[in-house]
C-alpha cells in the first residue's frame, strides 16, 4: 500500500512543531491546512512551482547562526523540483546544516491532470549527493518514513528525504489567501520565536 500524501503531512508537522516549514504549492499546501491547519509556523510557497527549495535556502542560511540546533523543514514535490532542479547544486554548495527536505514523488504533476514527470526515471537521492548534500533516504514504507523523519530531526543537513507516495488526494477546501499576509504572519512567527 502506498503512502499517501496527508500522512507524511501529519507525520511531518507532528515531529517539526516548532520549526519553520516551507510548503511548496497546491495540493500539497490545502492537504497539510487540512490535516494541522493554518499555523504561522508554515509558510506556502504559493503560485511559484520550482521556487521552494530556493526560498527556503535562503531562510535556512538566514536562520542558520540564530537557531543553530532547529531545523528548517521543506515539503516538495517531484514536479516542482523538476523544474528548479538547479536549486540541488546550490544546496550542496551551500551545506546549510538545518535543511531539510521531503520530497514528496508521485511521479506525476497531480495538480495539472496527473502529467507524468521524469522523477521515475531518475535517482532522486543520488543527485543530491552528487551535488554535495550531507545525505539523503528513499522511503517507500511507513516504517521507514518513521525512522527517516526521526532520523532527519537530529541529522546534520542538508537532508534530503525522497518520499514515493501515492497519487491520492483529500477533499479540501480551495485555499485563496494573499501571500502577503502569509510572509507577514511567518515573519511575526520568526520574530517572537528568536
Amino acid at each position: 500500500m502506498a503512502i499517501e500524501r496527508a500522512d507524511v503531512l501529519r507525520l511531518v508537522d507532528a515531529a517539526f512543531p516548532d520549526s519553520a516549514i516551507v510548503l511548496t504549492l497546491g495540493g500539497t499546501a490545502r492537504e497539510m491546512l487540512a490535516v494541522a491547519g493554518r499555523k504561522p509556523n508554515h509558510i506556502i510557497s504559493l503560485d511559484a512551482m520550482g521556487q521552494t527549495v530556493s526560498l527556503a535556502l535562503g531562510l535556512a542560511l538566514g536562520l542558520e547562526a540564530e537557531r543553530p540546533n532547529e531545523k528548517l523543514v521543506v515539503i516538495e514535490g517531484d514536479g516542482a523540483l523538476i523544474m528548479g532542479l538547479s536549486v540541488m547544486s546550490t544546496v550542496g554548495h551551500l551545506k546549510p546544516r538545518n535543511l531539510v527536505v521531503f520530497l514528496l514523488d508521485n511521479n506525476v504533476y497531480l495538480a495539472t491532470g496527473g502529467q507524468p514527470t521524469a522523477s521515475s526515471d531518475m535517482d532522486m537521492v543520488a543527485v543530491a549527493e552528487a551535488c554535495g548534500w550531507a545525505t539523503g533516504r528513499d522511503v517507500r514504507t511507513a516504517d521507514e518514513l518513521a525512522a527517516a523523519v526521526a532520523w532527519a530531526g537530529s541529522a546534520d543537513g542538508p537532508v534530503f528525504i525522497r518520499v514515493h507516495i501515492g497519487v491520492a488526494q483529500l477533499k479540501t477546501n480551495y485555499f485563496l489567501e494573499d501571500p502577503a499576509v502569509l510572509a507577514e504572519d511567518f515573519r511575526r512567527w520568526l520574530k517572537a520565536a528568536q
